[in-house]
């Protein structure tokens, strides 16, 4: 990755979660305003999970997001989790679940609120943002580590979101992230899906996609939209993108950004 360019008034630190043969794979990158650090008073928090089909990518990909909003005035994280060539499913969602655990356990050195953090993800990221919104109680995900800390979240924001393995399944994709084994144990399918988790109590959730998306087709969107409306779900909204491939949020940033920003605003609460 090349190196990230902190502007002078940021704080930008990386944080060891997780030890393991893969020390890359347990980090987290911490931005916060110099400002705000060594005050009492705690900020909001938004943890961003990057994308790469679960088997590429890192957490740097997203800090000019945690820099961008640590100086908005948030507390801003950017999470790296093992890789499918590194770990096997469900190792990444455990793995993402133990980040917010841990930036919880660390929330008083970066004047952090650790009951008031928002989570965007895009593509893999938005998959597992959403099992973290949706599954944080799911023994099936807990590591065992920060014990003493839940990986619950206020509420979440996803692009290109990934949400029904079994659908994939049934429309004859190959499933290449998952192990033999597991392409074939239905039960597993459904609990590594977000549209199985959807509760009427869930966290808000803004779901944004392009209708044109190759790689996660619309039935992700629209499943995901009928499940909530099943379940009476009163804080789940989707906007689609006409036309819109998988990368529309990055090609229409100006139109998407103040909609992100907006959000986390609604329900993180104004961050200065």
């Amino acid at each position: 990755m090349a190196a990230i360019d902190v502007p002078v008034d940021v704080s930008y630190t990386v944080h060891q979660y997780r030890e393991g043969a893969f020390p890359r794979a347990g980090q987290v990158g911490i931005a916060v305003a110099k400002e705000h650090l060594d005050k009492d008073n705690t900020l909001p928090v938004v943890v961003f999970i990057h994308g790469g089909g679960w088997a590429k990518g890192d957490k740097d990909q997203l800090a000019w997001q945690c820099i961008r909003y640590a100086q908005k005035g948030y507390v801003a994280a950017t999470v790296s989790y093992r890789l499918i060539d590194e770990a096997p499913f469900p190792a990444c969602i455990q793995d993402v679940m133990e980040a917010i655990r841990y930036i919880k356990s660390i929330c008083p050195e970066i004047s952090g609120d650790p009951d008031n953090i928002g989570l965007q993800g895009y593509s893999a990221g938005a998959h597992l943002a959403l099992m973290i919104a949706l599954a944080s109680d799911e023994e099936t995900f807990h590591s065992g580590a920060y014990a003493e800390y839940d990986s619950s979240v206020k509420c979440a924001f996803v692009i290109s979101a990934p949400t029904d393995f079994p659908e994939r399944k049934n429309r004859g994709e190959a499933l290449t992230q998952l192990h033999e084994q597991q392409r074939g144990d239905s039960e597993f399918l459904r609990r590594v899906s977000p549209v199985e988790h959807v509760v009427a109590d869930q966290v808000p959730i803004l779901m944004v996609h392009g209708t044109n998306d190759e790689l996660v087709p619309s039935f992700h969107y629209e499943h995901f939209k009928i499940r909530c409306s099943e379940a009476g779900v009163e804080n789940f909204k989707l906007i689609t993108e006409p036309g819109g491939g998988h990368m529309f949020f990055f090609k229409e940033r100006k139109t998407y950004q103040p909609i992100m920003d907006a959000f986390f605003r609604e329900h993180l609460g104004p961050a200065n």
